[in-house]
This record gives C-alpha cells, structure tokens and sequence, in this order.
C-alpha cells in the first residue's frame, strides 16, 4: 500500500498521524498520558473532520501502557459522534499489553449495535498485527468502491 500523508497533530497527552489509501483514511493515534473524554475529543474531531467516507479506521496505540479511562458514557458519546457525522462502518484496532482492554472492546461492540454502527474491532500488544487489520479492512472497502 502507498500512503499519502495527510495530517498529524498533538494535544495534551495524545498525538496522531491520518494518512489516505484509496479514499479511506487511517488515523493512527497514540497515547502519550493519561486519556479522558476531554483530552480525547480534539483529536476525535479532528480525525472525523479528515474523513471523507462513512468508514472511520483508526489505531489506538498504547503500547507504553497509559491509564486510559474510558466509561460507557463516553464510548455512547463517541458512537454519537461518529453517526453525526456521517460514519456507517468503525473499524478500531488498540495496541495495548493490557488483556482486560477486550473486555473494552466488547462494550464498544454492544453499544455500536444500538447507534446502527457497523464495528470490526480488536485489541494486541503488537502494532503490525493491528496495522495488517485494518489495511485489510481498508482493502476491501477501496475494492467496494
């Protein structure tokens, strides 16, 4: 895959990089700190802004094992977010040593059942393995279309 380098940023704590294949976009964000819902909004408004299809794909990275809080409430208001602006399909790979983060993603999963938001969602502690998910994803999308 060819990338094309579109924009990169940082806030207090996190920083990401969206990059484009095919139409798609791939934001690849990485936690610096401690994560809440404030300190997660701006890049979450940022990456949607980039974003010209209704697919989202992004990579959590957390290798570096940051507390990351992350309540229902929040995961409700991201699923909101993304639906608003024009995202049908969430595909979300976190790279984290911490095993208890799948229990995460199945929430992520439930609570995108009741926003009609399609999800393909996983959790690593390897960063390829997350990388070769989500060009998959993006693969058969760009074929789709």
């Amino acid at each position: 895959m060819k990338w094309r380098k579109v924009a990169s940023g940082s806030f207090t704590n996190i920083r990401y990089e969206t990059k484009e294949y095919g139409g798609e976009f791939l934001h690849i964000v990485t936690q610096d700190g401690p994560l809440n819902r404030e300190s997660r909004r701006p890049v979450f408004e940022e990456t949607l802004a980039l974003t010209k299809s209704g697919n989202y794909f992004c990579i959590l990275d957390n290798r570096r094992g940051k507390e990351s809080i992350l309540s229902l409430a929040d995961m409700s208001n991201y699923g909101d977010m993304l639906v608003s602006n024009g995202i049908n399909r969430f595909f979300y790979a976190v790279v984290t040593f911490d095993p208890a983060y799948e229990k995460t993603i199945k929430l992520i999963k439930a609570i995108s059942m009741v926003k009609a938001l399609e999800i393909e969602a996983m959790s690593t502690p390897d960063f390829v393995t997350a990388e070769k998910f989500i060009q998959s994803h993006i693969l058969d999308q760009v074929k789709q279309n």
